[in-house]
């Protein structure tokens, strides 16, 4: 780096033109000038209730006597003493005289003049009052008063702009318990989630420089506080209401330093810690987390630490679990969003979200309670070594049991919901759905029913089922996180139909079992009795299709995403017919499949694992001696291999680098012993090298365009892998 770029870089990072630090300085400005402005608020007040008293003639009689005289822009006063009537003591020292109207005054000359309230000035007798004064006060206390709160609320507004939604916060709360309510939980400490043993090495660091910078600057702040309270209490017997309004501002500045404080001691006292066990990843941190973040390690897609490219890529999904923001070198990429135990703003964690500030128009880069993430941002020490061990822990199949898709006890589980309609309508689901349902769609009309769901009853709308009147009955599932990432309270279906219709919502086991091969027309659900195999989705008319894998509670074992996603063949050159249209992907035992077709008869056929993967010429035929087709093979490979579609493929290379190419959305997912998927590799789309050991089973996702694999050392295609590619 050249000396300029590092020069501009530190002063990007230090100075006070970082958006998060021009907004510290807005808010100290502001609170100075809101101070100031209380005060001179309080100035105004007495100035008002002497004015009013010397224009009533109120107050007590005595007589002023001039000593000097002094002029300002035109205007001249007599400055001197003040004694009451009949006492002989000075009750004013150095006071101006007002409501002279220009009357001959000098020095050494007595004057009635009455005592109206204030300490700065007496009133002449008879004389006129002066409001100019009491207006000039009041024009600056609402000036800088203003001026203060203006900036106090800019930084606050900027605060509130990047909390999430409040029904994601709403729904948080329902998330396990409170900190307030679960203090002994199990979670709630650092010391009572330490799993003892870490299988990687890992040690989280902050930085030393920030830190000793914010608390050398905040924490003798916070010593100042007993003196602001002591100032408060002085004195309180023997001063006005309006100065004891104007006192009270101490308490507001006190309640402020004490939050800022605390946050600066959990900075310095209390140390993050990452742990990683054999099937997850514990992180407390207690400056930003009000309880352990546990990371299941089927969950993790990725880790990257600073020196791999994209480091510096912008997500909207993020979160950086450090208050610098900067000052991160790890990357923790998760399949699914993760709802972080974020501390709540109130207790003084605005400020770090004020410091972390990126401008207008972005978010944070600090958690927030309710805003869910996919990619976790640390910072530790050698972020080299621990990417790589994690790499490795990630992949290690030696300490990772392969999962089994249990059944579980769903909430709809024997419970049924018929809505009937005719035409057109919006129908309303109300209620919580902790998991998807399955619904059936069936039609009476003369048209086809189109469903979509919604969100809200006018928003965008995901399309769900096509089905037609001569047709049985289609079967969908309906999942809320296909139009928003939180758990809904309500939902819209939007039917369109030219007759009566009707929707049931049930559980799975209103799906169609099957174990070996299974045939339908249009969408459907299914469930899958068989050992795990592999599965050979056909349209025999070359039509589009889709297959969503799903776990016996129907959520996606492969998330949002379909494991195959393959599009319309074009009609064959000749006799002007398509060629069945194929893909192949892994099914575990117990998975639900959800296919999606565009009205087209389909057929699904499975063979167990020991028959279909070719890996050993032993298993190649099935169990009536008839040949496995090669479409349902395992698809091994070494040096390269491609396709145009979903496939399950087998690597037999030796351990190293190897290079994959996905384009039209197509991924890699790691699959277990049980064709569960244990990681996702690469997310569509998206050219990535990865570490790969022998004999690893992946799954090719998607299937609406190319894709390749190649050894990261390997040298041209030749012939064989040609083949493959043929084939």
């Amino acid at each position: 780096m050249s000396r300029r770029r590092e020069v501009d870089s530190l002063a990007e990072r230090y100075v006070l033109g970082s958006p998060g630090c021009l907004a510290v300085v807005r808010l100290f400005v502001g609170i100075v000038l809101l101070m100031v402005g209380n005060f001179a608020l309080s100035a105004t007040v007495d100035e008002v209730e002497a004015t009013r008293h010397a224009a009533r003639g109120d107050g007590v009689l005595g007589v002023f006597t001039a000593h000097s005289r002094s002029c300002s822009r035109g205007e001249c006063s007599w400055n001197g003493t003040f004694r009451a009537s009949g006492d002989r003591r000075v009750i004013v020292d150095r006071t101006q005289l007002r409501g002279d109207d220009h009357r001959s005054v000098s020095a050494g000359d007595a004057v009635p003049a009455l005592d109206v309230g204030s300490r700065d000035f007496v009133h002449m007798v008879g004389g006129t009052p002066e409001w100019d004064e009491a207006f000039g006060a009041g024009f600056a206390a609402i000036l800088i008063g203003g001026m203060g709160a203006g900036l106090i609320a800019w930084v606050l507004w900027g605060v509130q702009r990047t909390r999430p939604a409040r029904s994601a916060r709403r729904e948080m709360r329902g998330q396990g318990r409170s900190a307030v309510r679960d203090p002994v939980g199990r979670d709630r400490w650092g010391w009572s989630a330490w799993p003892g043993r870490s299988t990687v090495r890992t040690k989280m660091a902050r930085s030393w420089g920030r830190t000793v910078a914010v608390a050398a600057t905040l924490i003798p702040l916070g010593a100042v506080t007993p003196l602001l309270y002591a100032v408060w209490i002085t004195g309180q017997e023997r001063t006005t209401l309006v100065e004891s309004i104007a006192r009270s501002w101490s308490l507001v500045l006190m309640a402020v330093m004490v939050t800022v404080v605390i946050q600066t001691l959990r900075l310095v006292l209390v140390r993050p810690r990452m742990w990683v066990t054999e099937d997850e990843i514990v992180i407390w941190d207690g400056l930003l987390l009000w309880k352990v973040l546990r990371i299941p390690r089927t969950s993790v897609v990725e880790v990257r630490h600073d020196s791999e490219p994209g480091r510096w890529q912008e997500e909207e999904e993020a979160a950086h679990l450090t208050p610098f923001g900067a000052e991160v070198n790890l990357v923790l990429r998760t399949r699914d969003l993760v709802r972080l135990p974020a501390r709540r703003l109130r207790w003084g964690n605005w400020f770090w979200v004020m410091l972390c500030s990126n401008g207008p128009g972005s978010r944070p880069t600090i958690p927030q309670r309710g805003r869910p993430v996919r990619s976790l941002w640390l910072r530790v020490k050698e972020p080299r070594r621990v990417a790589t061990d994690l790499d490795r822990w990630l992949v290690d199949e030696e300490t990772t049991p392969s999962p089994q898709l249990a059944s579980v006890d769903h909430a709809y589980y024997g419970r049924l919901r018929t809505h009937h309609g005719v035409g057109s309508k919006r129908l309303k689901i109300k209620g919580r759905l902790a998991q998807p349902v399955l619904a059936e769609f069936a039609t009476e009309g003369p048209g086809s029913l189109r469903v979509s769901l919604r969100r809200t009853e006018f928003g965008a709308g995901t399309p769900v089922i096509t089905c037609r009147p001569d047709t049985p009955p289609a079967t969908a599932v309906l999942d809320d996180r296909w139009v928003a990432e939180e758990v809904l309270t309500n939902r819209f279906l939007h039917v369109e139909a030219e007759g009566p219709w009707t929707i049931t919502i049930g559980g799975p086991e209103r799906s169609r079992s099957f174990a070996r091969s299974a045939t339908g027309y249009g969408a459907e659900v299914l469930t899958y009795k068989g050992p795990p195999g592999i599965a050979v989705l056909t349209c025999p008319g070359g039509e589009f299709h889709e297959v969503h894998l799903r776990g016996p509670d129907l959520a996606g074992l492969y998330g949002r995403r379909p494991v195959v996603s393959a599009g319309a063949l074009g009609p064959k050159p000749g006799d002007g017919c398509s060629a069945p249209n194929r893909s192949t992907f892994a099914v575990p035992s117990g998975a639900v499949l959800q296919v999606r077709t565009d009205r087209a008869e389909w057929r699904i056929d499975v063979a167990p694992l020991e028959q279909a993967d070719v890996g050993s010429l032993g298993h190649s035929r099935g169990e009536d001696g008839i040949p496995v087709p090669l479409t349902g093979h395992v698809r091994p490979f070494e040096g390269s291999i491609a396709g145009d579609r979903a496939a399950v493929v087998r690597y037999l290379g030796p351990p190293g680098r190897v290079l994959f190419r996905g384009g039209g959305g197509c991924g890699l997912v790691h699959l277990g012993a049980t064709l569960v998927p244990l990681q996702t590799l690469v997310l569509p789309p998206r050219d990535q090298e990865l570490e790969l050991r022998s004999h690893r089973l992946l799954q090719i996702t998607g299937g609406s365009g190319t894709w390749s694999m190649e050894e990261a050392h390997a040298g041209p295609v030749d012939a064989a892998s040609g083949a493959d590619r043929a084939r």
